[in-house]
């Protein structure tokens, strides 16, 4: 199988690396993020909802907003995480725990696809919108998700957006990376004599996972290698730039 795309549009965050220009500096340089994490602004979202966005929120709407350019209306969507809102989550677990009321509000946030639908929300989208865990190549699951429906249903763009932030400190030793980062990413069909991207499945053979999938994009996507093989769950895919 192979699968054909453009990225019209992509926005990535991490703690101290927001911009194009910084996100090429740290793929030329490969330096560490910053211990502080400065949120994104959002100043499009209006200030009394945009104080009951959680940081997983708010990574994510930045990351979705700005991709899309902030268009309204009929975009279709894939949202995906490894961990989702886990801060929020172990919040209500520990509510529960210290047998006190759960609220309402914060379990409906805490959802998988409670992001996704605020997106919807905010920008009056009614297109199709779906979200994606699959553990450690969450990312690379929610991109061939996300290019096999621009292909199937023939659409003309599709928005991609990934996020996860480090987990509380009650999991970390669960994990052997535990990195903060969020990619928005406007994909569209491939235009004839214009530079694309190709996914390619290998079903006989799949490569080892050894970094953090969207990471690993990242440095390819600013970098100047031409292919990047990486698994999701037992199959194999190379993506190429064409």
């Amino acid at each position: 199988m192979e699968l054909a795309f453009q990225i019209a549009k992509c926005v990535a965050w991490a703690p101290g690396v927001e911009t194009e220009q910084e996100w090429r500096l740290w793929q030329a340089e490969n330096h560490d993020f910053s211990s502080d994490i400065t949120l994104p602004a959002l100043k499009a979202i209006p200030a009394m909802q945009r104080r009951r966005l959680s940081p997983f929120a708010k990574v994510s709407l930045h990351c979705a907003l700005e991709a899309s350019d902030h268009q309204e209306g009929n975009l279709p969507c894939v949202f995906s995480s490894r961990h989702g809102d886990l801060n929020r989550t172990t919040k209500l677990i520990e509510n529960v725990a210290a047998k006190e009321d759960l609220s309402p509000t914060q379990f409906g946030l805490s959802v998988h696809n409670a992001v996704s639908g605020l997106y919807s929300i905010y920008t009056k989208n009614h297109a199709p919108i779906s979200a994606v865990a699959s553990g450690k190549t969450s990312f690379m699951a929610g991109l061939v998700d996300s290019v096999v429906k621009l292909n199937v249903n023939q659409l003309d763009s599709i928005l991609y957006v990934y996020t996860d932030l480090s987990v509380p400190d009650c999991y970390s030793s669960y994990l052997d990376t535990n990195e903060s980062v969020g990619i928005g990413l406007l994909i569209q069909a491939t235009e004839p004599k214009k530079n694309g991207f190709k996914l390619t499945s290998a079903t006989t053979e799949r490569a080892a996972l050894a970094n953090v999938q969207s990471l690993d994009f990242l440095n390819f996507y600013y970098g100047d290698a031409i292919s990047l093989n990486t698994p999701v769950n037992k199959q194999g895919w190379t993506l190429t730039k064409s």
